[in-house]
């Protein structure tokens, strides 16, 4: 049993100890600890990544479907100079990133490299939408299969699907010289767009990729139509029975 002059010198210690840690330890606590935030490099503060999710402004890639390339294809448009698209989906609905970088390559049928094109897109909240790249020299050789990758992670902000541009209708004529006259309507009744990218995809019978094109609607006032006309230099291999139009709307 401790003694009472062993028990004074443990109540002189305690307080020995008490004191350094008053007049050490708590102002060191204080000069030495940072609380946590959004630009730390440290996943803390409720983060559920590095500096995202949680509170932050940033969200974290992982908490996201990544862009899925549903296929890419090459046409040829002049002797020797084919186009290319990427047909991508974004599966989240409000998530968008407005510059994903990318890859894109295209292969001869002996699997050798005619051509490499680098870019970035800007990836839409939850719709399909296209990656297009034009001229694309491949000589005397011909493109047996393209390659689409991204080259990052998104860094995905708040966005919302929109659909607020409807097609009224495809015109497509077929024949040495193929045109399509797409009529587009602007359903809202406050907002008006510009610089919209604007796609068709040709499909034949089985719903095989056939053709494609690209133009740009300048612009489309709240509640307007314009009219659209796309071309080809050649007839098509095949008969095509079904048209999809995509637009891009950045901001939308």
């Amino acid at each position: 049993m401790a003694t009472w002059s062993n028990r004074r010198k443990y109540g002189y210690l305690f307080i020995f100890v008490a004191a350094l840690v008053l007049l050490f330890g708590v102002p060191s606590f204080f000069i030495f600890y940072k609380a946590p935030t959004c630009f730390d490099g440290v996943q803390n503060g409720g983060e559920t990544g590095i500096d995202c999710g949680g509170g932050c402004v940033k969200l974290c890639p992982a908490d996201f479907a990544p862009p899925r390339v549903l296929w890419s294809y090459a046409v040829q448009v002049l002797p020797g100079v084919y186009n290319a698209l990427a047909y991508v989906q974004n599966p989240n609905p409000s998530v968008q990133a407005s510059s994903l970088p990318y890859d894109m390559r295209i292969y001869d049928d002996q699997g050798l490299l005619i051509a490499e094109r680098t870019g970035s897109a800007f990836i839409p909240a939850g719709k399909k939408f296209a990656v297009f790249e034009g001229g694309i020299d491949a000589g005397r050789r011909v493109p047996a299969r393209t390659t689409f990758e991204f080259t990052s992670l998104p860094n995905w902000t708040p966005g919302a699907m929109s659909s607020k541009l409807h097609t009224d209708s495809v015109d497509l004529v077929q024949g040495p010289s193929p045109k399509a006259e797409v009529v587009v309507r602007n359903e809202s009744a406050g907002s008006s767009f510009s610089n919209i990218d604007t796609f068709i995809i040709l499909y034949d019978k089985d719903d095989n990729r056939v053709s494609f094109s690209k133009t740009v609607i300048d612009s489309i006032a709240a509640g307007g139509t314009v009219i659209k006309t796309f071309t080809w230099p050649q007839a098509f291999p095949t008969n095509i029975v079904r048209t999809e139009v995509l637009f891009t709307v950045r901001g939308a």
